[in-house]
């Protein structure tokens, strides 16, 4: 059975590796035939960048055919300037003339430079794409040679797995005969088996009957030692008793004893003798130092009652040590919560620019404490808890509350963590504000990515990287006789974040 669950796992994993490998083959094809699509769209551009430079090119003749001529006719215009020099006086009117074609042919010698230097441009960038066409369509009949061999590999590799999967399939074929076999094998078995435990199941049953008979006997046979036991013991009692008490043996008493006790006298007599037995040993040695005993437990009692006497007054003074230290922490705390409470009202209202947020205390829980809700309302917004403000929201108002807690007790130090990441513009303009308000009693550190709050600090601290693996602390100071002026504040925030 385990070999053969390990080959159809083995199975399992080559049909997979197949599948695999079929993708893999599909997939080159695949790629292949967008390699050759994108070779023909390639050509077909290359086709078309000759036809362009073959134009551009004749366009450039067609230009240089027409400076020729335009030059031709200059030459023409100066003979005919040389012939109207001589016959100025006659030809005067006609001079004027042709003073303005040769401007005219001038003009247009000049627009065509000016034309055939344009297209001389567009033939260099035709040549370098043409140049970069063909340097791609040799890049992409590399990469077709190479997916071609990767294609005939994985052609080779697939039909090796074609024959593996058929001798895995023969291997398969074999083991599910022997599997059946095995199977058929493993029934018998357990006939037998089966057939094994039922039998083993009676002999148990009878050779427990067995043992709790044999369990029954020894407890009769240990109850009749038990009992033969203390006859002897008995017997052999009453003997010293009377070696003891009468000096005789039981039988020369019993042979000069004509009349015995009966049962019942008998048993009475014992009865007597038993009490007044225990009523003797009961009563004990007397003890002579028992008055020393009891003065020292007297002198004992007398210590504890005073020590708890001192406890039971320690417990009441705690108590109302604890009654007074709960007062006065109440008035203390109803004294900072109303305080704090109307900063925060203060400071919601300046950060948002209106709206109205406060403190609430809940129900007494289990412990006897009340628990805080914050409740707030931005401008435009209904009184609601700020578990349902946006993250912007929830953060100004978290700065508002951070705020009327500083008012209320100052610390020395407040670090500020990228607190103004969800803030827009004018909010944090507002927050600015509040801070430096603040930091006359508190020296604030803010981590920020905010060219704003940058430029409101007295001291800017970065990190940069100038070599790759290595940084540098950069600092700039805003304060002081050497303080850059706003614009130079602007630029280094800007290049901060």
């Amino acid at each position: 059975m385990p070999i053969c669950v390990w080959q159809s796992g083995r199975w399992e994993e080559v049909s997979a590796q197949k599948q695999v490998a079929e993708r893999e083959v599909y997939s080159a094809k695949h790629r292949h035939e967008q390699m050759q699509a994108e070779l023909a769209r390639l050509g077909m551009e290359l086709t078309l960048c000759q036809n362009e430079l073959s134009r551009i090119r004749q366009d450039v003749e067609n230009a240089r055919l027409r400076a020729d001529r335009a030059q031709h006719q200059l030459a023409a215009a100066a003979t005919s300037r040389a012939e109207a020099e001589t016959e100025s006086g006659r030809l005067a009117t006609e001079l004027v003339q042709l003073r303005g074609s040769i401007q005219a042919e001038q003009n247009e010698l000049a627009a065509g430079r000016a034309e055939l230097a344009g297209l001389n441009e567009r033939l260099a960038a035709a040549e370098a794409v043409a140049s970069r066409l063909m340097e791609e369509r040799g890049e992409l009949e590399r990469r077709e040679g190479a997916l071609r061999q990767q294609e005939a590999a994985i052609g080779e590799e697939a039909a090796g797995l074609v024959k593996q999967s058929e001798e895995l399939a023969q291997q398969l074929e074999s083991l599910r005969s022997e599997k059946v076999r095995l199977e058929t094998r493993q029934r018998e078995l357990e006939q037998e088996w089966e057939s094994g435990r039922t039998r083993v199941t009676q002999m148990e049953d009878r050779l427990r009957m067995g043992r709790q008979t044999l369990q029954e006997v020894r407890e009769q046979r240990s109850h009749a030692e038990v009992e033969r036991a203390r006859n002897d013991s008995d017997r052999q009692h009453l003997r010293e008793t009377c070696m003891t008490e009468v000096n005789a043996q039981p039988e020369d008493l019993i042979a000069t004893e004509t009349a015995f006790i009966s049962g019942e006298e008998l048993a009475i007599a014992e009865t007597n003798y038993r009490e007044m037995k225990e009523r003797i040993e009961s009563m004990g040695a007397v003890n002579m130092m028992a008055l020393e005993e009891y003065n020292e437990c007297e002198q004992r009692f007398t210590f504890l009652t005073r020590e708890r006497d001192d406890l039971l007054q320690s417990i009441a003074d705690t108590q109302q040590a604890i009654t007074e230290l709960d007062l006065v922490s109440r008035e203390k705390f109803e004294l900072a919560f109303n305080s704090i409470n109307h900063n925060f009202s203060e400071a919601f209202h300046t950060i948002f620019g209106g709206g109205t947020a406060e403190m609430r205390l809940t129900e007494l829980d289990s412990s006897g404490d009340a628990g805080i809700d914050v409740v707030a309302s931005p401008p435009g917004k209904r009184l609601q808890n700020i578990l349902l403000l946006s993250g912007g929201e929830k953060a100004m108002t978290a700065l508002a509350l951070l705020i009327a807690i500083f008012r209320y007790q100052p610390s020395p130090f407040c670090i500020l963590d990228e607190v103004d990441a969800p803030l827009d513009e004018a909010n944090v303009g507002r927050f600015t504000r509040l801070v430096g308000e603040m930091s006359g009693q508190t020296q604030f550190i803010i981590v920020t990515h905010n060219r704003k709050t940058m430029e409101t600090g007295s001291v800017l601290y970065g990190v940069t990287m100038q070599e790759p693996g290595v940084s540098k602390l950069v600092s700039v100071r805003w304060e002081g006789d050497e303080a850059p002026s706003k614009k130079h504040r602007e630029a280094a925030a800007a290049s901060a974040a």
